[in-house]
């Protein structure tokens, strides 16, 4: 690229020879290419000079005197070259400094010139131009690396994340089956590791809603079932014989009951977890309240199947909607007794911690593994998967509303259960 400007030079020397107006440019155009010139004629006389390097300039630093001997092997060079130019480097010793020697012969109105350039090597004044065309090229690879080293990065972004699409329209085509692999960058990494877990949990789900459909299935089924039976029974056989024909009758009516219960249970859950469930708060007397949910048990306690020990202290009030807290207990109650221990005792106790009240109802039953702790409260759960019906007619709704109505007042709740000891559900209701 120097050579470049020093020939560029040369040749706007030799056009200033050839008009005559050396004074005029040469200046300009050596101190901005940071050069210095020298022209002798064809006797080795210095026809003229211009010097933008000073002390640096190797052309101006011999004596006047020794100008020939100086100059004398320059100009046979320039003469062999027949017209052409030549070059070489040289050290500035005093500077440190590598430099170009620039020689050529020219002919102007059959007058034979020589020009002799001097320059540095490091471009001062011409620095922003070279760097200029040099920018040019490293721009050019730049942008050839990074389209090289992008692709190939995206390729291996991508890649995973190609798979991953595939994996998850296999999960929304139905298949729970499939694995979302690392790709071996962190943030895909955590990604494979959420959509694996959230593919275990639609697992879990879609598990649920099978057992769920044949629950119900079941529920619906049975009483159905009895109920057509029965009709049956009466029309072909006891419809003459009062006493058969009312047994009958009061089995029909047990089991329309039965899927009366089913259905309203699953029409209250269906509300309570659509959002569309109101709290009317009120305040109220827990062991008033507690003592009429009892009492909707009698038919268990006046024979004796069960005993419901109740420890309440009168003066305690407290807040919450009373109707729905008043299903909460029954819930509570209904479940107890469901799985009532060997001293068939169903206690009732409330406790004041800081300014909650909570309501325990304990069974002394066998009590739940805390494998099964976390699914109690859903629908239909059962710890024996080997599903029957319950023999007092309980709809397996129980719990999963009691959890909906506890969610919608933001109440504490739940159980503590050890296998062979029992289980105490509770619920804490702000003092008043």
């Amino acid at each position: 690229m120097k050579i470049t400007d020093i020939r560029n030079v040369a040749g706007a020397i030799e056009e200033s020879l050839i008009s005559d107006k050396l004074s005029e440019n040469i200046v300009q155009i050596a101190v901005e290419n940071n050069v210095c010139a020298v022209i002798y004629n064809k006797n080795y006389q210095m026809v003229y000079s211009v010097d933008s390097l000073g002390v640096n300039c190797f052309l101006t630093r011999s004596p006047i005197s020794d100008q020939k001997a100086f100059i004398e092997e320059y100009v046979i060079e320039a003469q062999a070259v027949a017209g052409s130019d030549y070059y070489f480097t040289m050290q500035n010793t005093n500077f440190r400094q590598e430099m170009i020697f620039y020689g050529k012969e020219v002919k102007v109105n059959l007058t034979e010139f020589y020009i002799f350039i001097n320059a540095p090597i490091e471009p001062l004044d011409s620095t922003i131009s070279i760097l200029q065309d040099q920018f040019i090229y490293v721009t050019i690879a730049v942008l050839f690396l990074s389209t090289v080293i992008s692709g190939i990065i995206s390729f291996r972004i991508a890649r995973p994340l190609a798979n991953m699409t595939e994996s998850a329209r296999k999960l929304a085509h139905g298949d729970v089956n499939v694995k979302f692999d690392y790709g071996g960058y962190s943030e895909i990494d955590d990604l494979a590791d959420t959509l694996n877990f959230a593919t275990i949990e639609l697992s879990k789900m879609d598990e649920l809603r099978r057992d769920l459909i044949a629950n119900v299935s079941h529920d619906i089924k049975t009483p159905l079932t009895m109920i057509k039976a029965y009709a049956e029974m009466i029309k072909e056989l006891s419809g003459d014989n009062p006493v058969k024909r009312n047994e009958h009758l009061d089995i029909i009516l047990s089991e329309a009951n039965h899927l009366n219960r089913l259905v309203n249970d699953m029409l209250q859950l269906s509300l309570n977890q659509s959002n569309k469930l109101t709290i009317d708060t009120t305040q109220f007397f827990l062991k008033k309240k507690m003592t009429e949910i009892v009492g909707l048990f009698a038919g268990f306690t006046d024979s004796g199947q069960v005993e419901i020990e109740m420890n309440i202290d009168r003066k305690i009030k407290v807040e919450a909607d009373e109707i729905k807290f008043g299903q909460v207990m029954f819930n509570y109650i209904n479940n107890a007794i469901r799985h009532i221990g060997e001293d068939k005792k169903v206690i009732i106790k409330a406790e004041i911690i800081d300014k909650t009240v909570r309501i325990s109802v304990i069974d002394h039953g066998s009590g739940i593994e805390p494998l099964h702790l976390p699914y109690i409260w859903d629908r239909y759960y059962k710890i024996d998967k080997n599903y029957t019906r319950e023999s007092d007619g309980g709809t397996g709704l129980g719990l999963a509303i009691a959890k909906s109505i506890c969610v919608a007042h933001n109440l504490n709740f739940g159980v503590i259960s050890s296998e062979g000891e029992g289980a105490t559900f509770f619920v804490d209701l702000p003092l008043v």
